[in-house]
């Protein structure tokens, strides 16, 4: 059963009743979670800033309320609670310009992230050789992540329980899914998506010259699937961004979806295997993203598989 805690505007924690439904998604590309929880009406509830909300008393979910509604109607009275998870404050505040010179993991996490809420991080203490500049109008969340994709090759995750990860998702779990061992599911799905795939990317390396370099998807091309994008390389010379192109075509071809009975909000990341009768054993997947669901229907768990690169 998941307990939901919220502390209101004069720092009193309350405990909320169970919600008549609930839902919490998360997403590797979406740098927040968010939740929303209806319960029955909650009379002389303060104005509430924060909530988390507890597994087994693990935190699963902690970050910031962005509405709070009283709702009357025909059916009844109800509270409904609109949430985000603590990535929020960074995406929600600009960050002051700024020109850094070697700075390390621990700078950017206390000028970055600490003055907003995030207590803690993971990551070593490393720094970025160079500088690093914060340009005006851009995000604290843009700070952090721009900073952790030149230093350490990875976009950054806030985790559930408000911890900054500078290594972005962790992946040092696996997990199965299967009707005799492992995480049961009541379907899956698998889906080829063959309208993501970019066969190839056309650059131009100078000013005068055309678009005559050709980065090309092997795979795509194999599958009789051509679908060309144009990349003017003499704004930006770095031909990684092509590279880029193709590679998130390719991320985005393939995925698993699964609706399991139960609540597996920790799983995001983890590495994943699905064992089915009739797909048979599918290996080197992850977990990019979940839905979890409660309503009078029961509850569930919607989990987005995708190919480990």
């Amino acid at each position: 059963m998941l307990t939901f805690i919220a502390t209101d505007i004069y720092g009193k924690d309350i405990i909320l009743p169970q919600p008549l439904s609930v839902t919490i998604n998360q997403e590797e590309d979406v740098p927040a979670d968010d939740l929303t929880a209806v319960s029955p009406f909650i009379e002389g509830l303060s104005e509430l800033d924060k909530i988390q909300v507890k597994q087994n008393d693990e935190i699963v979910f902690k970050g910031i309320v962005d509405e709070q509604q009283a709702i009357s109607n025909k059916s009844g009275a109800y509270t409904k609670i609109i949430a985000r998870s603590m990535a929020a404050v960074l995406l929600d505040n600009e960050s002051k310009p700024a020109n850094y010179i070697n700075p390390s993991t621990s700078v950017l996490f206390s000028r970055h992230l600490k003055p907003y809420g995030i207590e803690k991080y993971k990551g070593e203490n490393q720094s970025l050789v160079g500088s690093f500049n914060v340009f005006k109008g851009s995000t604290n969340w843009q700070a952090f992540s721009n900073f952790c994709v030149q230093t350490f090759g990875k976009i950054p995750r806030i985790e559930s329980d408000g911890t900054a990860n500078f290594n972005g998702l962790e992946r040092d779990k696996e997990i199965t899914f299967g009707s005799d061992e492992g995480i049961n599911y009541i379907s899956v799905t698998e889906n080829n998506r063959r309208c993501q795939l970019i066969s190839s990317v056309w650059a131009k390396t100078s000013a005068q010259g055309d678009y005559t370099t050709e980065i090309t998807n092997d795979t795509a091309k194999d599958r009789k699937i051509k679908r060309e994008r144009y990349f003017d390389a003499t704004a930006n010379s770095d031909l990684r961004v092509a590279d880029k192109i193709i590679n998130n075509s390719i991320d985005s071809s393939y995925e698993l979806s699964l609706t399991c009975l139960g609540c597996y909000l920790d799983i995001i990341g983890s590495r994943a295997k699905v064992k089915d009768r009739h797909l048979g054993i599918i290996e080197n997947l992850y977990v990019s993203g979940i839905c979890y669901a409660l309503n009078s229907n029961g509850e569930f768990t919607k989990v987005l598989l995708k190919k480990e690169r």
